[in-house]
């Protein structure tokens, strides 16, 4: 399940990840990223995984198209989650995109998150 958390300031896209993602949430998700570029130049994500259950292969593919386009459009990305292992994939994963800053939570610092991504 991908769910959209609603934030006030109109460049913060806030998400919760339970489980596996399926194309037609992940479509929304594309539309409202596209609706919010319209009226910012860069988007912040706070994102809360409780759970990861994997993508069909088929929205896995559209994802990697979706980044390899928009890569540029973010600007800093809060990750609530208590899985030590997602805390080593955003360091991984900062590498390759630098431009981003991204940062770690746990789900006892949830406030401390969206006090961040706010910034």
């Amino acid at each position: 399940m991908l769910e959209i958390i609603p934030f006030d300031e109109g460049n913060i896209l806030g998400l919760r990840m339970k489980g596996r993602i399926e194309d037609e949430k992940f479509d929304e998700v594309v539309r409202k990223i596209e609706e919010m570029l319209e009226n910012n130049k860069k988007l912040r994500v706070y994102a809360e995984i409780e759970k990861v259950g994997g993508m069909s292969v088929n929205t896995f593919m559209k994802d990697i198209h979706f980044k390899l386009k928009h890569w540029r459009d973010f600007e800093k990305e809060a990750v609530v989650s208590d899985k030590g292992w997602i805390e080593s994939w955003i360091s991984f994963a900062s590498r390759f995109f630098p431009q981003i800053e991204v940062r770690h939570f746990s789900f006892d610092e949830k406030e401390k998150a969206k006090e961040w991504i706010r910034a």
